[in-house]
């Protein structure tokens, strides 16, 4: 259940973007709930926030690596125009 709404989508055809989505509950679990701040503390959610590591991982390499943000953004029309 969404509750909210994103423009991650208007500034991805302006900007390289990602907008991961991580579950640590069960489809139907609401955040702001007891039983999202146990799951946040427990192991799910440890395991489940990996995927920022892996996040913080990709924007160091678009940073440090030589010619990976050119690349980045000479791609970014062509995807956007195809749609991805």
């Amino acid at each position: 259940m969404y509750l909210g709404s994103s423009d991650i989508g208007n500034v991805s055809t302006k900007v390289p973007a990602i907008h991961p989505v991580a579950a640590i509950l069960d489809s139907g679990a609401l955040d702001h709930t007891p039983e999202f701040a146990a799951a946040a503390a427990g192991p799910r959610g440890r395991h489940t926030m990996l995927a920022a590591e892996a996040l913080a991982c990709t924007a160091a390499d678009v940073l440090l690596g030589p010619g990976l943000a050119d690349s980045a953004w000479s791609d970014l029309p062509r995807k956007a125009a195809a749609g991805r």
